[in-house]
């Protein structure tokens, strides 16, 4: 469960349980990416995989549907169980600096610091000793490839980087660093799936595994989750 408090640093939720994520000894990222507006897939992702991680780290361009959870969370307390303890994101080109939050304070205790969330343009913060470093990645000539991003995982010494942007999935491990892009649960480009991923790592140095995850809707509306 989601303390529902944005930190000044952009993360949202309690500060222990922040400090707890940076201690655990290992973590499990929910990494997403992409949802353009469509609430309802990232809503279903956090329904199935959220309460299973200690994160989620969203990659840009769907920052309303982050707020639009946020929202529920307040008033559906089974959804609020869903949430990772610590939800990571950072803004796309798409998405607005600031979203308010549709909660009368009269009904709920909502602090002040949640009458509205601010998207930073990226994020940093640690998970089980590692450094993660999320970014949409469109300032990052992410279409054209890596290398800026590399230049800034350099400087940020990040054991991970997260990015969106390009629509299509990709990892690669450079250097130690772990790379990623989980694709797009909505628009997916290139012949790729509707995609998201979940990756787990104990601390210190050992490797990554990264699980990659299709989207598919059925005649009748309802997704369904795949391993690929």
């Amino acid at each position: 469960m989601n303390a529902l408090v944005q930190q000044e640093d952009g993360l949202i939720g309690s500060a222990e349980d922040i400090k707890a994520l940076q201690k655990k000894d290992e973590a499990r990222l929910l990494v997403v990416s992409d949802t353009h507006g469509e609430s309802e897939l990232l809503e279903q992702i956090l329904e199935k995989f959220g309460s299973e991680c200690d994160a989620l780290v969203f990659c840009g361009d769907g920052a309303c549907d982050v707020e639009f959870c946020i929202e529920r969370a307040f008033f559906d307390e089974d959804f609020r169980n869903c949430l990772p303890p610590v939800i990571a994101f950072a803004r796309g080109n798409g998405d607005a600096p600031d979203y308010v939050l549709m909660i009368d304070p009269e009904d709920f205790e909502v602090p002040p610091a949640m009458r509205g969330i601010a998207v930073p343009d990226w994020i940093c913060f640690e998970a089980a000793g590692r450094t993660v470093y999320a970014v949409h990645g469109h300032r990052h000539n992410v279409d054209w490839g890596t290398d800026t991003l590399q230049g800034t995982a350099y400087t940020m010494d990040a054991d991970m980087v997260f990015f969106g942007h390009t629509h299509r999935p990709f990892s690669e491990e450079i250097e130690g660093t772990l790379f990623l892009n989980p694709g797009s649960v909505a628009r997916p480009r290139g012949g790729s799936s509707h995609s998201f991923a979940v990756v787990s790592f104990p601390g210190t140095t050992e490797r990554f595994e990264i699980q990659r995850f299709s989207v598919q809707r059925s005649i009748f509306n309802t997704l369904s989750f795949h391993e690929i």
